[in-house]
């Protein structure tokens, strides 16, 4: 019985989650109410208090379980395993094949860019986005000065600059595409910029 009942509180947990997307998608996280989120769900608010502190919470939850199910953590790109420019390359493509396979993560890019209106109650939410973009930046600076140490990068590249020109551009690119997917194909697009770009760095094999 107590696994039927941990099995259940999961279901309720996700099918919470499920509409909280579905209406965040749809309406904006500040137009979606916790009361919405429950009746789509179909449970009370009650239920949902059991599951999550408030709205916040709730929003973190589902960041966190989107971005674990795409495999796009911080922690989760192999930076560290990074030996020559063709294998940066490779990486950041990677990630942005993600959007195009997985329509979930592109939906939850637009909410979290484009229908969340970021006022103080969201404060948890944008110093996550603080500290993954100093995550991402410090380890690709690490990836690139590493590079630099075994020739691969100009000399005249600062490591820190050649993060910030690659993460800038990887975001730019994404927010031009999200906003139409039908202009231009992401990642067949992006493999010849991305390979200029680098060429541009230095030599890679």
């Amino acid at each position: 019985m107590a696994r039927k009942t941990k099995e259940d509180a999961e279901k309720t947990r996700q099918n919470i989650l499920g509409a909280a997307f579905e209406l965040f998608s749809s309406r904006g996280y500040t137009r979606t109410t916790l009361s919405e989120i429950a009746s789509l769900a179909g449970v009370t608010r009650g239920a949902v208090y059991w599951h999550f502190r408030d709205k916040v919470d709730l929003f973190m939850a589902l960041w966190k379980e989107i971005h674990a199910s795409a495999g796009v953590q911080p922690e989760d790109l192999r930076l560290d395993l990074v030996e020559s420019l063709e294998d940066c390359k490779q990486e950041i493509m990677k990630y942005l094949e993600h959007f195009e396979i997985n329509d979930r993560y592109a939906v939850f890019w637009d909410i979290v860019r484009h229908r969340t209106e970021y006022t103080e109650e969201l404060e948890p939410v944008m110093e996550r986005q603080r500290t993954e973009q100093k995550d991402i930046l410090n380890r690709m600076t690490l990836m690139f000065a590493r590079l630099k140490s075994r020739g691969r990068l100009r000399a005249d590249v600062d490591p820190a600059h050649a993060a910030l020109s690659i993460a800038a551009f990887v975001t730019g690119i994404i927010e031009i595409w999200i906003r139409d997917r039908e202009a231009f194909p992401l990642s067949q697009t992006v493999f010849h910029m991305i390979d200029h770009l680098l060429r541009g760095m230095g030599t890679y094999e």
